[in-house]
């Protein structure tokens, strides 16, 4: 299905939820939506995110017509209630996370969860193997229920297919049983991440951010500041960095190197969070995912 296809679609029902692989997929997704839809992406801000999500919360408990277009981040831990949800293909246990935010106080008789191919596909990686898996396991059913089954397919199916990587940093050799009892646990810990972070962390100006940031750039890192500072945070890929850096929309903070600032107010949208240059062909696949 196009996105144009996809919007139509979507725009047959008051309050749906569509969630998609991409932060770029969800703004193209966006644009085409009427006005009032809402869009979530980590491109905006904790704090701006967690407003936003709030804001759903409220409309969807008060019976409000509701069009939200996110990425995963809704999939884990944002216990939304949707009548209707639309999933660009994913793999199954991603398609379960997303069928767990439809339907999930039982005030309808029954929800409905469509998955549907995508434009685009989903980034290289994990992402994309998952989603292929998902495909031919799906292809092959007849039947609108996925069977309990097929997930222990789905694991076995990609397990086997990313083989040695799925402990790429050798976690699982360091905490081997010894005899000795010489675990290496800080070693292990600090190897060990469930979301690997990519890129370079930019604060914004967005709501208290504005000021924190100025109070920043005077008193210097002091621990209580950088703590609030965290909710104010967006991760950027290093392509966007140098062209938002070269643009002087961006300024790397003098008391803390590595750490970037937003300069100009233009940056940053209430609607879309932190905007960036349109072209990304050099994009490592990671940076497009949440």
């Amino acid at each position: 299905m196009s996105w144009a296809e996809v919007a139509s679609e979507l725009q047959n029902y008051k309050t749906v939820l569509c969630i998609v692989n991409s932060r770029k997929d969800c703004r193209d997704l966006y644009s085409l939506m009427p006005s009032g839809t809402v869009h979530l992406s980590a491109l905006m801000c904790g704090a701006h995110r967690s407003k936003v999500i709030g804001e759903i919360k409220k409309r969807l408990k008060d019976g409000i017509s509701t069009r939200v277009i996110s990425t995963q981040l809704v999939e884990a831990g944002v216990d939304f209630d949707f009548p209707v949800v639309y999933r660009a293909l994913a793999g199954l246990d991603e398609i379960a996370q997303a069928a767990g935010r439809c339907n999930r106080e039982g005030s309808e008789s029954r929800g409905r969860v469509v998955v549907f191919v995508p434009p685009s596909e989903a980034p290289p990686g994990h992402l994309r193997q998952a989603a292929e898996v998902g495909r031919r396991l799906l292809s092959a059913m007849n039947n609108e229920e996925i069977p309990l089954h097929a997930f222990t397919d789905f694991f076995c199916e990609l397990y086997w297919i990313k083989g040695k990587d799925l402990d790429r940093h050798q976690v699982i050799s360091l905490l081997k049983n010894d005899p000795k009892m010489s675990y290496s646990f800080r070693t292990a810990a600090q190897s060990f991440r469930i979301i690997e972070q990519h890129g370079s962390p930019c604060l914004v100006r967005y709501g208290e951010g504005a000021e924190l940031i100025d109070r920043l750039c005077i008193i210097g890192k002091e621990r209580y500041l950088m703590r609030r500072l965290q909710r104010y945070t967006v991760q950027v890929s290093e392509w966007h960095l140098k062209r938002l850096l070269a643009s002087g929309y961006v300024a790397e903070l003098e008391v803390s190197p590595g750490l970037y600032m937003q300069v100009s107010t233009l940056l940053y949208r209430d609607d879309l969070g932190l905007c960036m240059p349109e072209r990304a062909e050099a994009l490592p696949p990671d940076d497009l995912i949440i």
